[in-house]
């Protein structure tokens, strides 16, 4: 039986690691409630920065950075920093809930400006803590319904590629060590993040860049477990590969919703699943033909449990071949969000 994949990846002790789960761990929490949007039990990704509505950046000002600064570390770890006129190249989407202080923390992914294809060093996560989950009617928290509700952080909820955003937030490392068990070897670097995000401003729109091909010693670096200055210099970055399916129980989308290729690559769906949602661009992706070949897959360089791999935005538009329930090329960015 395939389980589905959580929609909120992470557990967090703000501040710490409270649980790095790994690809096997099940979420059974996956249905919509009355009050709030979805819930999980597993653990893994990104997050883990200071608590509170936007984040906990005391004077909302901070250094002129760019995003390159801060992946080959002219701006390190604990820089507060503003990083203006860079160009949001994913819809907005929930990273993690806490189980303990049920935090709920939301985010979106960004390129420098002026690019007419990714690069190295120019891509970025952005993070930013809302309203804390609620529990529904089953007993279970839940955070917010993207587009259905408003999520309270900072990051507007309508934001989507090619929006113009002007940041203020703190450079971190997350998680600063990381405590994977499995799978083996185990992953040892984690992934850099601006986080504690008290501005993000949409001041206009620009031109997505399209994603880098990656080259086949690319390929194999995504799913290194200690090529740090690979992951510092395309983690977040959105590039693009192709490959055969790696069939898992004879499926062609596995266990969590993620999709492994036979070059070893894992691609999820996190960025825009949504299991409340009655739009079908945010159920996960549907392939059948364990013998398929994609020509081409985009997505985000991203460590999503223990595992770096690749995150789709855009299951119709992402993939070729495209999910097959796409009736069009792409899921329109403002019918994304909607339930």
């Amino acid at each position: 039986m395939m389980l589905r994949s959580a929609y909120l990846p992470g557990v967090f002790v703000v501040g710490a690691l409270a649980t790095l789960g790994c690809r096997g761990e099940t979420d059974t929490s996956t249905t919509s409630s009355s009050t709030g949007g979805q819930s999980s039990t597993g653990g893994g990704g990104v997050g883990g920065d200071a608590a509170g509505s936007g984040g906990g950046v005391a004077g909302c000002e901070g250094p002129v950075a760019t995003i390159d600064g801060v992946t080959t570390g002219a701006f390190g770890v604990g820089a507060k920093i503003s990083v203006n006129g860079v160009v949001a190249m994913s819809q907005k989407f929930l990273v993690s809930k806490s189980s303990t202080s049920n935090n709920c923390l939301w985010g979106v992914f960004v390129s420098s400006p002026g690019l007419t294809e990714t690069q190295a060093d120019s891509g970025m996560i952005v993070l930013s803590y809302g309203t804390k989950a609620t529990t529904g009617t089953d007993g279970k928290t839940y955070c917010s319904k993207l587009g259905q509700e408003p999520v309270g952080d900072k990051i507007p909820d309508n934001v989507k590629p090619g929006d113009v955003l002007d940041l203020v937030g703190v450079v971190s490392r997350f998680p600063d060590d990381p405590q994977c068990t499995a799978p083996d070897p185990v992953n040892k670097v984690g992934m850099l993040q601006l986080g504690q995000v008290c501005k993000a401003t949409i001041t206009g729109t620009a031109p997505v860049p399209t994603p880098h091909t990656l080259t086949p010693t690319e390929v194999t670096s995504l799913s290194s477990t200690t090529d740090q200055a690979f992951h510092d210099k395309w983690g977040a970055v959105k590039v693009r590969t192709s490959g055969a399916v790696e069939p898992q129980g004879g499926m062609v989308v596995g266990d969590f919703g993620v999709i492994t290729l036979t070059n070893g690559v894992h691609i999820g769906d996190k960025v825009y699943y949504r299991g409340y949602s009655q739009n079908k661009c945010n159920d996960g992706p549907v392939f059948t033909d364990p013998a398929m070949t994609f020509t081409r897959v985009d997505g985000f360089h991203y460590l999503d449990y223990c595992t770096w791999g690749m995150q789709v935005d855009d299951k119709c538009a992402d993939y070729d071949p495209q999910s097959g329930d796409c009736t069009s090329a792409t899921c329109p960015p403002d019918m994304l969000p909607g339930g």
